[in-house]
């Protein structure tokens, strides 16, 4: 792929996975001008200084997958595999494997490490996230190889619950260039040894763009991933927030309001993987009788039908009931 531009690139997936459908699976290579790319259910003020983004010029998108905030410059790339699939859960094995054989094959010898990561000596160089479409799931990542580590940290916020529970203290502490194993290729000398590695293994054949595909990518872009109400929200104020990370499953936080006892205002966010419209779960909340037992019927109701991979409807009112955990505003 030519384009530097994120929001024509995250509008290329979601073409290809809603219009523009192939009945193999699609892979495709890409890299970005610097931008940090927020996760479906995260708050932008929470995970970005945005003085610091502001200074260095960088561009600003949300994914329609979940999972955590991540910094990608022309110094990485970033992976998509779309595969036909009718199942809708997530599952990162199969798009782990492509790439991680992919990096053997150019002689980094990278593992799997906890549900969506490649590491390298014990250090991240590759976040993975997923979402689905009616018929087709979309895994998509990034690998460093040689990005801007120091405008990462400045740009990036490390949750302190997230922190204290992975025992980090900055993003930079567990990441790493995969240049430091290629130190004589180019970022495009790495890119290119991904996609001949992929296309050997896989009998690729390569698919060109139509102008009328470009046409309506442009107004995906537009509509679904420039727009600043899409990409920030609403900076809703609420009573009280209550957060935790549970191991496996991410960073949970939930803020809301109360009004004679029932919940006002509601709102579920963080770095977690689901399908859930949060939106609708929010909904499905509002005017309930602020009490364990009818919270956990349901959220569970709404987990049944759209899980949250590694988090248990027992564990989000956990979260919303734990005093301990709660920050009044």
């Amino acid at each position: 792929m030519t384009s530097r531009d994120v929001y024509h690139n995250f509008a290329l997936e979601y073409y290809l996975m809603t219009a523009h459908a192939f009945n193999e699976p699609v892979f495709m290579l890409w890299t970005t001008t610097p931008t940090v790319m927020l996760g479906k259910y995260q708050d932008a003020f929470s995970e970005l200084d945005l003085n610091a983004v502001d200074a260095h010029g960088l561009t600003v998108v949300r994914r329609y997958s979940g999972g955590g905030t991540i910094y990608t410059d022309e110094g990485g790339c970033q992976f998509t595999l779309i595969m036909p699939d009718q199942t809708n859960d997530l599952d990162f094995s199969q798009g782990l494997t492509l790439i991680q054989q992919a990096l053997v094959a150019v002689g980094i010898h990278a593992t799997t490490d906890s549900r969506n990561d490649l590491v390298v000596d014990g250090l991240k160089v590759s976040g993975s996230a997923q979402y689905d479409e009616p018929g087709y799931k979309l895994h998509h990542g990034s690998l460093l190889f040689d990005s801007d580590m120091a405008t990462m940290a400045s740009v990036l916020k490390v949750d302190p619950v997230k922190q204290k529970a992975k025992h980090i203290h900055s993003v930079h502490q567990r990441t790493i260039n995969l240049k430091a194993q290629k130190p004589d290729w180019t970022p495009e000398q790495f890119r290119q040894g991904i996609i001949d590695a992929v296309s050997s293994a896989n009998n690729c054949r390569t698919v060109t763009l139509t102008a009328a595909d470009e046409a309506r990518i442009s107004e995906i872009a537009a509509e679904r991933f420039a727009d600043p109400a899409v990409i920030y929200g609403d900076r809703q104020t609420f009573q009280m927030t209550r957060k935790r990370y549970v191991k496996g499953g991410g960073l949970v936080q939930i803020d809301y309001s109360l009004n004679d006892g029932r919940l006002s205002a509601v709102r579920l966010s963080g770095d977690f993987f689901s399908n859930l419209d949060t939106s609708q779960f929010s909904k499905a909340l509002l005017g309930k009788p602020f009490d364990r037992e009818i919270m956990k019927t349901v959220i569970a109701r709404k987990l049944s039908v759209t899980p949250i991979l590694g988090i248990t409807a027992e564990q989000l009112v956990e979260v919303l009931f734990d005093d301990k955990k709660a920050v009044e505003k």
